[in-house]
């Protein structure tokens, strides 16, 4: 008996079509979700290691090469699956980006930390990741029956359940990197809350953020990446500039000095979830210049019109960075020097 799927390709029908019959089974993964989404689990393959990358169960989110994709399905299972397949690689940075990064004030390493903010500059800034996704449907003999480009510019056109669950594998912290932060938290003294949270100043002067990522920019420099809310005024600006140029623009820590040092708490877009106490929180007050919690995190933000209800990670916290820098420094560093 012919299968429903292989009528749908036999008939010519789009894959897209054949995606969103097998939307139904895909799931949002939460924090507390178990994602592979760095390795094969039974080879080890990673998504640098190939051009295919590796391709992440959009239902168990579990990793794999397309060849054992379906070892990880459930028993009994013959309608293929959908993935989404992650593909890295690192391209070196030509000089001219190299000099644009470091132009600009320098500031001194603030912590004991390679390649995050405040922290010393590592081997790998020498790089950047170019990174690449699809949205794949594979049957039980591994082979791809759709496979269909992902990006900000695609992802509209996928059902919602697709694109939400490839975003929370995306942007998850994935499983090797929460066991390192979890050993790292533990080493380290847990953040206090911050002092100024229950009085902190707020300037009710209407300004709202909007709940569209693509929206966010430093008010400074434009930077898209690396953005800090601060929760007084509402100010968009860039991550900390390291003391060798890399890092961010600055725009976040440049308004705090600005404006009279008032203001001292923000937050990092990108991590703001339904779990509040999981997003980064920083604060520039000089007697604690370091991560904090907020407790009535909640409540500052939706005084800017941010409703944390359905809201997805969408970029790494700053301890999460570290853990992933600390865990590939070395290794390079032993692969590009011999």
């Amino acid at each position: 008996k012919t299968k429903w799927w292989k009528t749908y390709i036999s008939s010519g029908w789009v894959t897209m079509d054949l995606i969103t019959k097998l939307a139904s089974g895909c799931r949002v993964a939460t924090a507390h979700d178990v994602v592979i989404n760095s390795e094969c689990v039974f080879t080890f393959h990673t998504p640098y290691t190939t051009e295919r990358g590796i391709v992440v169960n959009l239902s168990s989110f579990v990793g794999s090469t397309d060849e054992l994709a379906f070892t990880c399905c459930e028993d009994g299972a013959t309608d293929p699956k959908l993935f989404v397949r992650i593909v890295k690689k690192r391209v070196e940075k030509d000089a001219s980006a190299m000099d644009t990064e470091k132009q600009g004030p320098e500031t001194e390493p603030s912590k004991i930390g390679v390649g995050v903010e405040g922290g010393f500059q590592a081997e790998q800034d020498k790089y950047e990741t170019s990174s690449s996704y699809s949205i794949v449907a594979i049957d039980k003999d591994g082979a791809v029956v759709a496979d269909l480009p992902y990006s900000d510019t695609t992802k509209n056109e996928f059902p919602m359940n697709v694109a939400q669950s490839a975003d929370s594998i995306i942007h998850h912290a994935g499983l090797s990197v929460k066991q390192d932060l979890t050993a790292w938290e533990l080493d380290d003294e847990p953040k206090p809350v911050s002092n100024y949270a229950e009085s902190l100043p707020f300037e009710d002067n209407g300004i709202k953020v909007s709940p569209n990522p693509s929206d966010w920019k430093c008010e400074k420099s434009g930077a898209t990446d690396n953005l800090w809310l601060n929760l007084s005024d509402g100010f968009i600006g860039g991550g900390r500039k390291n003391w060798d140029g890399s890092g961010g623009s600055n725009g976040a820590l440049d308004h705090f000095v600005e404006t009279g040092e008032k203001y001292p708490l923000v937050v990092k877009l990108g991590t703001i979830t339904e779990d509040v106490s999981t997003a980064d929180c920083y604060s520039y007050a000089k007697d604690e210049d370091g991560p904090v919690k907020i407790p009535n995190l909640k409540e500052l933000l939706e005084k800017r019109g941010i409703m944390v209800a359905g809201l997805q990670k969408t970029v790494k916290s700053t301890a999460e960075l570290e853990v992933e820098l600390n865990a590939t420094y070395a290794f390079d560093a032993i692969v590009e020097k011999g």
